[in-house]
Formats: structure tokens, C-alpha cells, sequence
């Protein structure tokens, strides 16, 4: 009787631990909140800078999602995790997170869903048709996979979905779940933010033309308020331009121009130089269909030289580069092209760790040159951008004529080491006009800013590119503007944007929308032929294993129980 009442004792008292240790930590999860990410890409991981904005909302940002209903199983994957991002948005945003999801589809007539897609078609948003297959039947359907934001008074749209052209759609729809964090803040930022820095474009040099930046300044404008400067204009760059970008200038750079440069720099100004140092590109291409390639007199060598960095008047060959499309022959009356790969268009690989480049795809050039960097002790040179190992390089003057790319290239001349096609230099920056100060240049400072000649800049970066045509969009045969970084030959989509836009956030000194842009998740697809062959097999596996482990763990329990309690009885 008594071990009956001392076996009671010692269950009760376990009983109470037990429940005590349940309550303990209850208490401790109330006031002590984390989350452990166990996923190899960190995807359910948001980055500092997203958490600090969530947290910091001042109002309620309702977000209304559009991917509800009966989709295909990539529209519920793309659904089920911009729920899951939400609910991470709401762990650090509280109450300040709200969304629903939507369902406009279901049930309409076609007048309705007409209507319904003109509806969010206005509003930003971009619905598709998808084809569902049901057997041998195949049947349409109308998806919005996007998002209204909506902060206040003010709505904001965000496509869910990114179609890159040339990517399949498991990769698309990676993409979309990749960028989902990036997306998303990109809009909450857009509401929420007050005023937009402003970003300053030189002009007055012949630099790129705006039809030809359409969807760089469109990208620009999420965040930043492009402005162009024409230097002749103004007697100093002002003070509230957060980086200038000097785009693929082609006339030269008077000394007071350079003045105003400098003395922005040195006020700790950052800089973004796109320049090519030779007039080769595909409007002498077309037009003469073979030309010498010279120097531009831009006058900026010594300035750049100054800084730590050389752009070399000559062109990057590389056998890693995009094709051309050549006229080989005609076909009665028409004429038959075929792609050779051009040489002059080198496609250039990221290089390093640094957040500018990180998780990036390769960046096409056209009629790129090399950079060199100067000894220079107060500045860090850290390569962006660089050829491949088979690259060549041809000095000024050069004659450039696409014919030649019909014969086969002798690969002996592909041996040059990797070249540098971008450079970021960061440091302190001695300015150009140390012991050249005009009397004129003085009396600007003096009489219009009224402020001291500065002979070393304050810590501050530049990043020098030596292609100008990096940034240009291409245009279709509508003559409409096709994306940045899409090639139209191959219908290939290159990392131009990603990168460029890298460039001016970590210059403009929001590093943060860096980390949001560059996340990736791995994509793990399956093999669709042995799911097809092996789909009997695992619809039993995934009934019996259920119901086997169940039996198993009776079974187990029952023996288990029945040694213990004949123990017991064995026992005097």
C-alpha cells in the first residue's frame, strides 16, 4: 500500500513540475519573442532594414492581394507564400500589417470580367491568362496576381509576378517568390516616404539620349527624383543631390565643368561614370557598317586619374559575348540572318562578395573598354565587373567591320587575363585642381558659394564603368522601349538593371534596398517524368505510411505496457 502511495507521490509531483515547466515557459514566450529560420536560403529571414521599416510604420498598411480562387498549382505556391511573407511583415509591423485576400474572378460573366481587368488595369496591376490542362482538355482563366498597398489616403500597386522575358515559368515564378520581400517594402516605402532624394543627371556633353534610359529613370523614380543638371547652368552642383551619373558623354568636359565635379566630390558628392573612352557603337555600325574606332576628347583622363581609376582608350574582345544577327544569304526576296557572336559585346561577370554585386547575373556590354586603378593609398579599389579569362584587347585606332565576325576567331588571340569593366573606388579623394585654382574658379568660391577651396574630399565613393551603353534600353521593331538588360537577338535577360540600380543605392547611401533586391531562393524542381511514372506508388505510400506508423506505435506502446505491469506482478 504504501509503494501504491509513494508510486501516486512521485507521479503527482512530476504532474506539477511538468505543468509548472508549461507555464514557465508560456510566461517566457509572452515577453520573449523569436524565430528560428531553418531553411538552407533563408527565405522566411527578413533583413534588418525591412524589419526596421515595419516596425517604425506610423499607420496602418492594408495590403488587398488579388490570388484567391481555384488557380494552378504555381498561382497557390505564389499565394501561399505572399501569405506567409505578410504574416512575417506583421510579426514586426503588429497591428500596422493588415491584408486580405481577394477573390474578383469567381462567378463573373465575361462583361464582368472584362470590366474587372480594364478596372485593374488602371490601377497598375497586370492580369493574365493562364491555360489549365485537365486531361487532354485545356481551358483559360484569368489570374491578377498582384496587390493593391494602400498607406493613408495613398494605394500603390505591386505585381506579384515578374515576367523576365526569357526565363521559363518555374523560374519566373521563383523570381516572384525571391522578390516578394523586395516588392512588397518597395511599395510600403514608395507610400510612406516624404520626400524622394534627388539623383543628378549631367547633361550639356552629349550624353545618352532619354529615350534610350526610359526604364533605367522609370526605376530610378521608386525611390529617387532624377533630375538633370546641365553644368553650364549652374555654378555649383547643389547640395541636396544625393550621387550625380555622368551617362556616355561624347563632347568634352571644359575645366570649369570639372571644377564643379570636383568641388562636389570633395564635399563628399559620389559619383556614378559611365564613359566611353572611344566613338564605336552601333549607330557608326549601321550607318557605315564598318568604322575606325578613335578617342573621344572628352578631357576627363586626368580627372578619373586623379580619383584612382584609368579608362583606356581601347575595346574589350571577349568570346564570352552576345551573338549579332549577320546577313548570310537570299531567300528569293528575302533577305536570311544568322547569329554570329559579336566579340565587341562582351558579357561581363560579377566578381566578389560586395553587396553591389552579390547574387547578380552576368551584365552585357557593347564596345566596352578596360579599366586600370592608380596607386592611390587614401582610396580602396574594389573590382564590380570583369571579363572572362579569353578576352582580347585592341587599341586606337581600330577598324571595327561586323563582316569579319562571319570567320572564326583565332582563339591563340583570346588570352589577355581577366579585364576590370567596373571599379568601385571609395576612400578620401584628392581634388584635381590642387595648385590650379583659377583666379576665376576663387571668385566663384568666394563671391557666389562663399565657401573654401576644399583640396581633399571628405570620405566618400565613386564607381567608374567603362561602357556607356550598359545602361540603354533596346527598342523593339514598334519601336517601343524593351527592358533594361533584355536582348532582343536571343531574347536573353541580363543583370543591367539589378546592377545598375545597386550601383546608385550604395552610392546614394541606401545599402539596405540592396540586401531586399539581391535575395534568392533555390530553386528545386521536379523531375515532372518520374512524378508522372511514380504517382500510383506514392498516393499509396502517402495513405499506408500514416496508417502503418499508427499500428507500429500501438503495437510498440502495447508490448511496452504489458513488460511493465508483468514486472510488477512478478515482483514479492
Amino acid at each position: 500500500m504504501n509503494k501504491k502511495r509513494t508510486y501516486r507521490q512521485q507521479a503527482l509531483t512530476r504532474l506539477v513540475i511538468v505543468i509548472g515547466i508549461l507555464i514557465a515557459l508560456n510566461v517566457l514566450s509572452s515577453s520573449y519573442f523569436t524565430r528560428v529560420d531553418l531553411t538552407a536560403d533563408r527565405r522566411y529571414t527578413l533583413t534588418d532594414s525591412t524589419k526596421a521599416l515595419l516596425r517604425n510604420l506610423k499607420d496602418v498598411v492594408f495590403v488587398k492581394v488579388y490570388l484567391k480562387g481555384d488557380f494552378p498549382a504555381g498561382f497557390q505556391r505564389l499565394a501561399t507564400s505572399t501569405k506567409e511573407m505578410l504574416d512575417e511583415f506583421k510579426v514586426y509591423g503588429g497591428e500596422k500589417i493588415q491584408y486580405e485576400f481577394n477573390d474578383v474572378i469567381t462567378g463573373k460573366s465575361e462583361k464582368e470580367l472584362r470590366d474587372v481587368v480594364k478596372e485593374m488595369s488602371q490601377k497598375g496591376l497586370a492580369p493574365t491568362n493562364v491555360q489549365n490542362r485537365g486531361g487532354d482538355e485545356y481551358s483559360q482563366q484569368i489570374v491578377i496576381p498582384g496587390a493593391l498597398v494602400t498607406f493613408g489616403s495613398r494605394e500603390a500597386p505591386v505585381n506579384l509576378l515578374e515576367n523576365t522575358p526569357g526565363t521559363g515559368a518555374q523560374t519566373a515564378l521563383n523570381n516572384s517568390i525571391a522578390h516578394l520581400e523586395y516588392n512588397l517594402t518597395r511599395s510600403i516605402r514608395q507610400l510612406t516616404q516624404i520626400t524622394k532624394p534627388r539623383i543628378g543627371i549631367i547633361r550639356g556633353h552629349g550624353e545618352m539620349e532619354d529615350e534610350r534610359l526610359v526604364d533605367f529613370l522609370s526605376s530610378m523614380a521608386d525611390f529617387y527624383d532624377p533630375q538633370f543638371i546641365t553644368l553650364s547652368d549652374v555654378v555649383s552642383i547643389p547640395d541636396n543631390i544625393r550621387t550625380i551619373l555622368i551617362i556616355r558623354p561624347q563632347q568634352t568636359f571644359s575645366d570649369k565643368d570639372k571644377f564643379k565635379i570636383d568641388q562636389y566630390v570633395m564635399n563628399g558628392g559620389t559619383v556614378l561614370w559611365l564613359v566611353d573612352a572611344l566613338n564605336a557603337g552601333m549607330d557608326s555600325v549601321v550607318a557605315k557598317r564598318s568604322f575606325i574606332a578613335l578617342d573621344y576628347p572628352l578631357n576627363l583622363d586626368d580627372q578619373l586619374f586623379r580619383y584612382g581609376a584609368r579608362i583606356n582608350p581601347d575595346l574589350l574582345l571577349d568570346l564570352q559575348c552576345n551573338p549579332v544577327p549577320l546577313l548570310t544569304s537570299m531567300e528569293g526576296q528575302q533577305p536570311k540572318f544568322t547569329l554570329f557572336p559579336c566579340f565587341y559585346f562582351p558579357v561581363l561577370t560579377p566578381v566578389g562578395s560586395h553587396p553591389i554585386v552579390r547574387n547578380i547575373d552576368a551584365v552585357a556590354t557593347q564596345f566596352a573598354g578596360t579599366i586600370d586603378t592608380v596607386a592611390l593609398s587614401s582610396v580602396k579599389k574594389i573590382p564590380l565587373l570583369v571579363s572572362s579569362k579569353n578576352s582580347r584587347i585592341v587599341f586606337t585606332p581600330w577598324m571595327v567591320d561586323f563582316r569579319d565576325l562571319r570567320n572564326r576567331p583565332n582563339e591563340n588571340e583570346y588570352r589577355a587575363k581577366q579585364q576590370m569593366g567596373a571599379v568601385l573606388l571609395e576612400g578620401v579623394f584628392p581634388s584635381l585642381f590642387q595648385n590650379r585654382l583659377t583666379p576665376e574658379m576663387q571668385a566663384v568660391l568666394q563671391d557666389s558659394l562663399k565657401q573654401p577651396f576644399k583640396a581633399q574630399s571628405a570620405p566618400t565613393k565613386m564607381i567608374v564603368i567603362s561602357d556607356g551603353d550598359m545602361v540603354a534600353n533596346e527598342f523593339n521593331a514598334q519601336g517601343q522601349p524593351l527592358a533594361l538588360g533584355f536582348y532582343r537577338y536571343t531574347g536573353e535577360y541580363f543583370g543591367n538593371k539589378t546592377f545598375l540600380m545597386n550601383c546608385v543605392d550604395y552610392l546614394a547611401g541606401f545599402p539596405e534596398l540592396i540586401n531586399t533586391r539581391s535575395k534568392t531562393i533555390m530553386l528545386r524542381l521536379l523531375d515532372e517524368a518520374k512524378v508522372k511514372a511514380g504517382r500510383t506508388a506514392w498516393v499509396w505510400i502517402n495513405l499506408a505510411a500514416p496508417i502503418g506508423a499508427l499500428l507500429l506505435f500501438g503495437l510498440v506502446f502495447n508490448v511496452i505496457r504489458y513488460q511493465k505491469f508483468a514486472l510488477r506482478k512478478q515482483r514479492p
